[in-house]
């Protein structure tokens, strides 16, 4: 701003436009004045002088929000652009309100008041400070919501479709149903999405309405009017193709998921015919099979009033040759792990399904974070060639020390549990010392060393080790030995167990199988009668043929993918040894919900049987309840996993002979799961879920029963570190007891487990 301050000319007059004439002859007009002047006219001869002095508009020394949350004042400081050093004025303070009421506003506050103060201005240095005082307003509840013109759906099913725009009921009075902008919007969008899935193409929004009203005479409350036209139902008539020559109509129809008279579904023909989960869409269906380049234009024609003809036109131009497939950001994994899992091979033609099931894979191994394995294409459409390029995220840790502590009960007492996990360990750099950072790692093997032990004389010492591709092939070979010692009072029990295992993965019916064969020596020395069990040593040479099938796409948390697993293990009657037989199916399914939101469910059988009436091994019948870390010092029987159950000597779910538990040769065991992972990142991954799991054993198939079944109920959470692994907590609920135990129904039990669960 301009400061004039005029002198004293004796006979002359200042003309300045919008300015009223000033006679400065008056003396009571020899004052400074100021004025703001766009142009200057001199009338007369005499000559005068004009002094201009300029004074600066103040600086912002700094700026206070008053009156609001902490979170409120931090998330305002990001969004108000009013910055140290530049001048204050009334158009940047004005700004600033406006992102403050813009603010309360988008987060459900009403009647939102901002009152600004000017500090003093330090002269020296011209700066000042400038207060917001703010009184966020009230966070008003949503009580109505009102839709007219609705014909085909009630009001409840439109209000249910408007989420996260919700009521306040008397069954949300915890929660604080408040109007937020973002939220009314995707609310809105979400109706609309709804009516173009049942056919309501035409479908609009005439007119929307949020006002406040006086709810009751204590508080007010937000109305949401929404007045609407849902226009006809659109149902398929014809379906016509043209441009097709790989694939039939009727192919292209099946994966469109269309047929004559159906109620036309905008997303669900959207998804079929670009993108789905299932990849079974007509866009994948092309580039499955190399032809990157298609095109697809669709013509979706309205005739007689409720009816659709839906014309689709297929460019499909040339197949794609892959010309290269290269992976970047793998400091740690050495390049053949990364290459022997990659699924797309230069020379062939391009598949998407490929890339995607590359990603699976790389994503299973644990060596990089999932989230960043992201594909990338470089491709030439004159040469009609691509290159595949795969970014990839090293994880900082594939190795964890897992170090646990807990209390079994009064016959076992605390329990102390270290375990060192190698999971990308490498042999062959062992002598070679410039490898050893700490310990020589990349290529992808696995080698795990543990030790356990309690203050009850329980004492167990394990080494594996595992080669996933031996010889370059996808055969994999490892081993095991394990020594466990158990005393207390006058029980003793000790086990020595060894084995080696060759798998390799098959093709039929689909490269998701394996098969795995173990051969396993046992000898288990028993120092007096415990049930079932003989006094002395016994040992068993057994083998064990495993035919897996697992899609899961995380062995963490899968967000998809099922896991389906069928073992029988045969020990023969040699002489010597003890026989028995035993057969296993295991089966679980995870699918998405909503969002992140998972839903799992399983089931699981057992059967233990022998070859002939000599010689039966009485040391894998099942007992359930508890975790791993709790059954590990029971070495000597098969332990199944059962939350809400405590496992262990005197808590385990078997059935008994003369009192005596004595496992069962028949198990049955349902489990069902909801989880969210709240936190997924690099540093940790937070699992949190609720359960429900059923199960049961029994001593033979007289006392089979598949519905009589202990329950139990709860929730729980994962945790994963880099460092310490996945530690599962879980508090179930048991709705039945066990008999002759004091594991009673109606009690809740804690329980902690470290490994995956899947």
């Amino acid at each position: 701003m301009l400061l004039f301050f005029l002198a004293e000319p004796a006979h002359s007059q200042v003309v300045a436009p919008g300015v009223p004439q000033i006679d400065l002859s008056n003396p009571l007009n020899n004052r400074p004045r100021q004025f703001t002047i766009r142009n200057i006219n001199l009338i007369g001869t005499e000559s005068y002088s004009v002094t201009i002095y300029v004074t600066e508009q103040p600086r912002l020394e700094d700026y206070e929000l008053r009156g609001i949350k902490r979170s409120h004042r931090r998330d305002l400081r990001e969004q108000i652009t009013l910055l140290p050093g530049f001048a204050v004025t009334e158009s940047s303070k004005m700004q600033a309100v406006n992102t403050i009421n813009r603010y309360y506003r988008e987060k459900g506050y009403w009647y939102t008041n901002v009152d600004v103060i000017d500090g003093e201005v330090d002269t020296l240095r011209n700066r000042m400070k400038v207060i917001f005082d703010i009184d966020p307003g009230e966070r008003i509840q949503i009580r109505t919501v009102e839709i007219e013109g609705n014909e085909n759906f009630s009001d409840r099913k439109l209000r249910s479709q408007m989420k996260p725009i919700k009521r306040t009921t008397f069954w949300r009075s915890l929660t604080r149903q408040t109007f937020e902008r973002d939220e009314y919007i995707e609310g809105k969008q979400n109706l609309i999405n709804f009516y173009k899935k049942n056919g309501h193409l035409d479908f609009r929004i005439k007119e929307d309405t949020v006002y406040v009203y006086d709810h009751n005479r204590r508080r007010q409350g937000v109305a949401i009017n929404l007045t609407i036209e849902e226009g006809p139902q659109y149902h398929v008539r014809n379906i016509t193709w043209e441009g097709n020559t790989v694939y039939p109509s009727d192919v292209l129809n099946q994966s469109l998921g269309f047929e004559k008279g159906d109620v036309f579904n905008q997303e669900k023909f959207e998804m079929n015919l670009n993108i789905n989960r299932e990849s079974s869409d007509v866009t994948s269906l092309y580039q499955n099979i190399g032809y990157l380049f298609m095109r697809i234009d669709e013509d979706i024609r309205f005739v007689e009033g409720d009816s659709i003809d839906i014309h689709i036109n297929i460019i499909e131009d040339e197949i794609a040759k892959l010309v290269e497939v290269s992976f970047t950001g793998n400091t740690k994994t050495n390049d053949d792990v990364v290459r022997r899992n990659l699924r797309n091979i230069p020379g062939t033609n391009y598949s998407r399904a490929a890339i995607q099931r590359s990603v699976r894979e790389l994503a299973t191994l644990g060596y990089f974070v999932p989230e960043n394995i992201l594909p990338d294409l470089d491709y030439n459409y004159e040469e009609k060639t691509v290159n595949v390029i795969y970014s990839l995220d090293e994880s900082a840790s594939t190795d964890n020390f897992e170090f646990s502590g807990g209390f079994g009960g009064r016959q076992i007492g605390v329990i102390l549990s270290a375990r060192l996990n190698f999971n990308n360990f490498s042999a062959q750099n062992l002598f070679n010392g410039e490898a050893w950072r700490p310990l020589p790692s990349g290529d992808g093997q696995k080698l795990s060393l543990g030790v356990q032990v309690t203050g009850r004389g329980f004492q167990n010492y394990s080494i594996g080790f595992q080669e996933p591709w031996m010889f370059g092939r996808p055969n994999s070979f490892g081993f095991n030995t394990s020594y466990s010692f158990y005393k207390f009072s006058t029980q003793r029990f000790e086990q020595f167990s060894s084995s080696v295992s060759l798998g390799r993965r098959l093709q039929w019916p689909d490269d998701f199988f394996q098969q795995i064969n173990i051969l396993q020596y046992q000898m288990f020395d028993v120092f007096r009668n415990e049930g079932l069990l003989e006094p002395g040593r016994a040992s068993m040479i057994s083998l064990k043929s495993i035919l897996e099938r697992n899609s899961l796409d995380n062995p963490l948390s899968p967000n998809n993918g099922s896991k389906l697993s069928l073992s029988l293990e045969v020990a023969p009657p040699l002489p010597g040894f003890k026989q028995f037989y035993k057969g296993l199916l295991t089966f679980q399914n995870h699918i998405p919900v909503v969002g992140k939101l998972v839903a799992t469910s399983g089931a699981e059988f057992g059967y233990m049987g022998w070859l002939g009436s000599k010689d039966r091994s009485q040391f894998q019948r099942f007992y359930l309840g508890g975790t791993p870390l709790q059954q590990q010092q029971v070495f000597y029987r098969d332990n199944i996993d059962l939350k809400g159950y405590p496992g262990g000597f005197g808590g385990s779910i078997s059935p008994a002979i003369d009192s005596e538990f004595v496992g069962g040769r028949i198990y049955n065991k349902y489990f069902a799961e909801i989880r969210y992972p709240a936190v997924s990142s690099e540093q940790v991954q937070l699992i949190p879920y609720i359960f429900a799991e059923t199960g049961n054993a029994y001593l033979d198939f007289n006392t089979w029963d598949p519905f009589n079944l202990k329950r139990a109920a709860g929730f729980g959470v994962r945790v994963f570190l880099p460092i310490l692994g996945l530690i599962d907590l879980s508090y179930g609920y048991r709705f039945d007891g066990i008999p002759n135990t004091t594991v009673e129904p109606g009690n809740w039990e804690f329980l902690i487990n470290i490994g995956s669960p899947f």
